[in-house]
């Protein structure tokens, strides 16, 4: 069975130097705040070009805090609303909700990207591991970009080549490119005024003496140690990920032109982190179901819009004629890590437009 994500194999891969890492962590007696959280986070503004980064418990909790942030900044006498694209995971949608905004669930193009930015507070999604503003002619985008947008960067920051708006959210799920053994998020931003308020923030509001309410987010050193290890790696891994979307493309680059209603989310761009690699067909259930009795274990991601959730009922939405509803029907997640031999890329490839030309 190939299975949908390749921990195993990583952790096969790489255990001496994660158990040693741990080690080196459980010597000093220090789990929180030490040395590996401070290495982490000075490689994180090198490697996103940011000025400030702050480690937390997820990356839910990242973007909680700088909507937090955002929200005390601009609120007054009414609540300020926040526009989010209407297919991601609701933990987007959940930290503005938690953090006290209005939402307004926005429709999406076909690669599930807002294509529109309204001169209003956005908040970014790069679905899939897309870069959002890699096709965006906007004449107004540079502008809005620098001055109203968070992002929310849990699939593409690896590619986001210092585009973090007012900041930027990253998430170390297991799941991401760049995994965390636990829990693990952080935010990244220019702007001394967030980083001060997130330092302050996850810490139970203890840097200010109590004047306002924080919480307890923090990523544990032991995780700080292991992702430095794969760190070291991530470059060669994401590598690896586009030279298996590439061969997908071209393999299925036929498929496209002749099969109704088949095609490759993230075919047209290069700002692709290719945290996921993603074919919508109104097929799914049943190419699911061949892939499957063919060894392939595949994902929907995602099986519904926000638009549908009890929790949006009185939202400003789509309807559910939408693009970004459509998508939700249709989508089919195949497996893409880095550990993936060349046989069994192929032979996912070869099942694919087996099932499609049977």
């Amino acid at each position: 069975m190939i299975q949908h994500f390749g921990l195993v194999r990583q952790y096969e891969n790489l255990k001496d130097e994660l158990l040693d890492a741990s080690d080196q962590v459980l010597r000093t007696g220090c789990l929180v705040e030490g040395p590996f959280t401070d290495l982490f986070e000075k490689w994180l503004r090198e490697r996103t070009g940011a000025m400030f980064a702050v480690t937390c418990h997820s990356g839910t909790q990242a973007l909680e805090i700088i909507a937090k942030w955002r929200y005390q900044r601009i609120h007054r006498l009414s609540k300020p609303t926040i526009r989010i694209p209407n297919i991601t995971y609701p933990a987007t949608m959940n930290a503005f909700i938690n953090a006290g905004w209005g939402i307004e669930l926005i429709d999406t193009d076909k690669c599930g990207i807002i294509q529109d930015v309204p001169y209003s507070v956005i908040c970014l999604v790069g679905l899939y591991g897309k870069a959002p503003w890699a096709d965006h002619q906007h004449p107004g985008y540079q502008y809005q970009f620098d001055n109203g947008v968070i992002v929310d960067g849990a699939q593409h920051w690896l590619v986001a080549q210092g585009q973090i708006g007012q900041g930027m959210a990253i998430s170390f799920d297991p799941t991401k490119n760049l995994p965390s053994s636990g829990n693990g998020g952080a935010l990244v931003t220019d702007d001394s005024d967030l980083y001060n308020f997130a330092c302050n923030y996850k810490n139970n509001a203890k840097l200010s003496n109590h004047v306002t309410s924080g919480t307890n987010s923090k990523m544990s050193e032991q995780d700080c140690a292991q992702i430095l290890v794969r760190t070291k790696y991530i470059d060669q891994w994401q590598q690896r990920r586009g030279e298996i979307a590439k061969y997908w493309h071209e393999a299925f680059q036929h498929l496209e032109h002749e099969t109704p209603g088949l095609r490759c989310l993230s075919a047209g761009t290069t700002q692709h982190a290719h945290q996921k690699f993603v074919v919508y067909t109104p097929d799914r259930v049943s190419l699911g179901a061949y892939l499957l009795g063919n060894g392939i274990e595949c994902k929907i991601h995602y099986p519904y819009a926000l638009s549908e959730l009890t929790v949006t009922k009185n939202f400003i939405k789509p309807d559910l004629l939408s693009t970004s509803g459509m998508l939700t029907r249709g989508v089919l997640s195949l497996p893409i890590y880095p550990e993936l031999s060349d046989t069994e890329v192929e032979h996912i490839a070869k099942t694919v437009n087996d099932f499609f030309i049977r």
